[in-house]
C-alpha cells in the first residue's frame, strides 16, 4: 500500500495553527549599548585584510619583499574618514598609537584577561595571553584585526638591537621606561636618554649605544591584542516590544553585541612599517 505522501511538506513557517505566543520577554537592546559604552575600555581598532601580494605569479604564499604587508600575508587599515574624538583627551604615545593605520576608537568590555610568559621556548621568547571581548554590534571584529587598550598598561621586556642613532624604536610605543641596559653598562633615564612622544627612547648627545650592541629593556605599554577566535560571530534577537510596524509576524531582528575571543600580539621578531611601528 503506498504512502499518504510521497513528498514531506516544506518548508514550515509560523506558529502552529491555533498557538499564541504568550508573554514575551524581549531584551532591551539599548541596555547593552549603555554598559559597553560606559564600563567598557577605551580601544584603537584596527582591521586585518589579506594581502595582494599573496596572489602574484599564482603564489598563495606572501611576498616577504611586500612594503604593504612585510611578508606576513596580511595588512591592517582604519576609518574611511576622520573621527570626531571631540571630549578625549589623549596623550602623545595614544595618540601615535590612534594614527598608526588611521585606528579606530571604540569602546569594548575586556574580561578574563591572561597573560602565560614563556622565557624558555625553543623559537623565542613567547608572552602568549587571552581574553574575551565585547563589542557593539556595529563594530564587527574580524579575525586578527588589533586591538590596543588606549587606557590599561602592562609590563613588557625585550631584547633590542641598538640602531646607532639618536632614538631607538622598542615593539611597542613605551609610555615609561623601567630599566635599559647592556652587558656592561645601565643608562640613566633623563641622564642618558628620555621616552619620546611616540614612545621611542631619545638617546642624549654622546649617550647612544654602539650600532649592533644588545639592550635590555623593560618598559611600561598598552597591551595591544589579537582576534583569533569568535565564541558569538553573531547575536540576533526578535523583539516585538513597542515596535510599530514589525517586520515579520513576531517582530523585528535586532543585533546584539558581538564577542570574540583576543590573544595579546606575542609574535616574534615583527617586522617595522615606514612608521617606525611594529606590525
Amino acid at each position: 500500500m503506498p504512502l499518504a505522501r510521497t513528498q514531506p511538506e516544506y518548508p514550515v513557517l509560523g506558529l502552529p495553527e491555533g498557538v499564541k505566543t504568550g508573554p514575551r520577554a524581549d531584551f532591551r537592546t539599548n541596555e547593552f549599548l549603555v554598559a559597553i559604552e560606559t564600563m567598557g575600555a577605551l580601544l584603537a581598532w584596527s582591521r586585518a585584510c589579506a594581502c595582494p601580494c599573496a596572489r602574484l605569479e599564482g603564489s598563495t604564499q606572501p611576498d616577504m619583499n611586500c612594503s604593504l604587508c612585510h611578508g606576513r600575508g596580511l595588512f591592517y587599515f582604519g576609518a574611511p574618514s576622520a573621527q570626531d574624538l571631540t571630549g578625549y583627551t589623549l596623550n602623545s604615545v595614544q595618540q601615535h598609537l590612534i594614527s598608526l593605520d588611521d585606528a579606530m576608537v571604540i569602546r569594548g568590555l575586556v574580561i578574563g584577561q591572561t597573560t602565560q610568559p614563556n622565557p624558555w621556548d625553543r623559537l623565542s621568547r613567547w608572552m602568549p595571553g587571552t581574553a574575551q571581548l565585547t563589542v557593539r554590534p556595529e563594530n564587527k571584529v574580524g579575525f586578527y584585526d588589533r586591538l590596543v587598550d588606549l587606557e590599561s598598561q602592562m609590563a613588557y621586556s625585550e631584547d633590542v638591537l641598538a640602531s646607532g642613532g639618536a632614538s631607538q624604536v622598542l615593539r611597542y610605543p613605551a609610555t615609561a621606561v623601567n630599566l635599559v641596559r647592556s652587558l656592561a653598562h645601565v643608562y640613566e633615564p633623563d641622564g642618558d636618554y628620555q621616552v619620546g612622544d611616540a614612545g621611542e627612547l631619545l638617546w642624549a648627545p654622546g649617550r647612544a649605544p654602539a650600532a649592533g650592541e644588545h639592550l635590555a629593556v623593560h618598559y611600561l605599554c598598552h597591551p595591544t591584542w589579537l582576534v583569533i577566535e569568535y565564541p558569538h560571530v553573531a547575536r540576533v534577537t526578535t523583539v516585538k516590544n513597542k515596535v510599530v510596524s514589525p517586520l515579520t509576524p513576531v517582530g523585528d531582528p535586532r543585533d546584539l553585541p558581538l564577542q570574540a575571543l583576543i590573544r595579546l600580539d606575542f609574535l616574534p621578531d615583527p617586522e617595522t612599517t615606514s612608521e617606525g611601528s611594529a606590525t
